[in-house]
Order: C-alpha cells, then sequence, then structure tokens
C-alpha cells in the first residue's frame, strides 16, 4: 500500500474516532476542539487527492457542526 493511501485510511479512521468523541461529550468546549481537529483532518484527506469513499453517517459530525469544506467536496463531485 502506498504512503498516501496509508494516510488516508488513518485520516478515515480518525474521522470516526473523531465523530465518536463528539457524541459522547456535552462540553461544548470539548466539542469544538475535536470540530476543529475533524476539520484539519478533511483538509488533509482533500488535499491527499486520494480520498474518493464518504464516510459513512456515524463518521460525520452533527450537520451544524460539519466543516464547510467536507460539505462543498462531497456535493462538487
Amino acid at each position: 500500500m502506498n504512503h498516501v493511501l496509508s494516510n488516508v485510511r488513518k485520516d478515515e479512521e480518525h474521522l470516526g474516532d473523531l465523530a465518536m468523541k463528539f457524541r459522547g461529550t456535552r462540553h461544548d468546549e470539548e466539542r469544538e476542539v475535536i470540530a476543529k481537529d475533524y476539520s484539519q483532518t478533511v483538509h488533509r484527506l482533500i488535499e491527499s487527492g486520494g480520498w474518493d469513499e464518504m464516510p459513512a453517517p456515524e463518521d460525520e459530525l452533527p450537520e451544524e457542526w460539519m466543516p464547510k469544506e467536507y460539505v462543498a467536496f462531497w456535493t462538487e463531485l
């Protein structure tokens, strides 16, 4: 497996982990930190050029917390 594909898979898994952490807390401060990490991970995935599988709904944050970049990427394909 090439390096880019390996990083894409790790980042895709990271999105799922972040979504689970997000759902597991009700503290806005923690949610903001998680949402920022999620956004940075989405950015890395888009920049990699190898992100070709949309995450499952359970691997997403609630709609109002999803990065605009994510929405634009998956709606423009």
